[in-house]
């Protein structure tokens, strides 16, 4: 194949229980992850190589287009894997629809679309696994954004168990329009003072009520037992309650934030709910958006 084009689907997280800090630097986590319609789209094609092996371009000219963007560690991920890109390269347009830094991993969805793309122009029709594997070796969050759906994750994101996916249910996304890093957010929550954290038993009977609530699919149940550890080391935390308490007041099921913020999810009962919960949120949030739950992860369309 010369060239596909590819959806990068956003996330969520229902839940998200971050755990101590490792070894390897990273910290113990258990989140339930949830994909979005909301995504961009990616545009790859081979080239001969001689305007580089790697080329990015992007549609948001804030966003870098060399080895800082997680796009390139994919291309180099996927050739070290495979050798495929020998002696040729890679073109890749990214047209940028999730908001950047929002919680919503925009970088990691884009990063995960690119092997699954790149799998596809170089016709290795690789196993979900496989994929999975390089997508471990790209960042925590790529390899649920290359399954997608419902998904249980752990480790420090590399363990994917997929659940029963949920129904389409709306979602209204409200951010605050400033990038948050996730390092400084995490190690904002490395310095909480352990008392102002919940219980950790009580977390765990939280999850456990969630993974029934998703079982047998009841909405009530699900935002019930919502929960993100890092809301207490959110930036702008006044801005997340606000938007938390907004959504509720217009009849929103459930609210929260969503990784390590600063946006706010509401889910909806109905899109016409949605709908209301966006007209309130979008005289305060800088970007508004109304989207749904899928049962899909990154996927070549062409």
């Amino acid at each position: 194949m010369l060239g596909a084009k590819v959806i990068a689907r956003s996330k969520l997280n229902l839940f998200l229980d971050v755990g101590p800090l490792r070894a390897d630097g990273y910290h113990q986590m258990r989140s339930v992850m949830q994909a979005l319609e909301l995504a961009d789209e990616l545009y790859l094609r081979r080239t001969d190589g001689s305007g580089g092996k790697i080329r990015i371009r992007c549609s948001d000219r804030g966003l870098p287009v060399d080895r800082e963007n997680i796009v390139w560690r994919a291309v180099e991920v996927f050739d070290e894997q495979t050798g495929e890109l020998s002696g040729g390269g890679i073109e890749i347009f990214i047209n940028k629809r999730i908001p950047v830094g929002a919680g919503l991993a925009g970088g990691s969805a884009d990063a995960a679309a690119t092997l699954v793309a790149l799998s596809y122009i170089y016709e290795l029709e690789l196993e979900t696994d496989a994929l999975l594997s390089m997508a471990s070796l790209v960042g925590s969050d790529v390899p649920f954004c290359v399954r997608g759906g419902t998904a249980m994750v752990s480790g420090r994101g590399e363990k994917v168990e997929a659940l029963e996916p949920l129904p389409p249910y709306h979602v209204v996304l409200a951010t605050t329009g400033v990038e948050s890093h996730t390092a400084q957010v995490y190690r904002r929550f490395d310095s909480l003072d352990p008392g102002v954290l919940p219980d950790p038993e009580g977390v765990s009977e939280r999850l456990d009520r969630l993974m029934e609530g998703i079982k047998s699919q009841e909405l009530e149940v699900i935002c019930a037992n919502l929960h993100n550890s890092l809301e207490a080391a959110a930036f702008e935390p006044d801005k997340v309650i606000k938007y938390k308490d907004l959504a509720r007041e217009a009849g929103a099921a459930g609210v929260l934030m969503t990784g390590s913020g600063p946006t706010v999810f509401a889910l909806a009962e109905s899109l016409e709910s949605a709908i209301n919960i966006a007209r309130v949120l979008e005289e305060f949030a800088p970007i508004t958006l109304v989207t749904s739950f899928s049962d899909k992860g990154a996927e070549v369309t062409i």
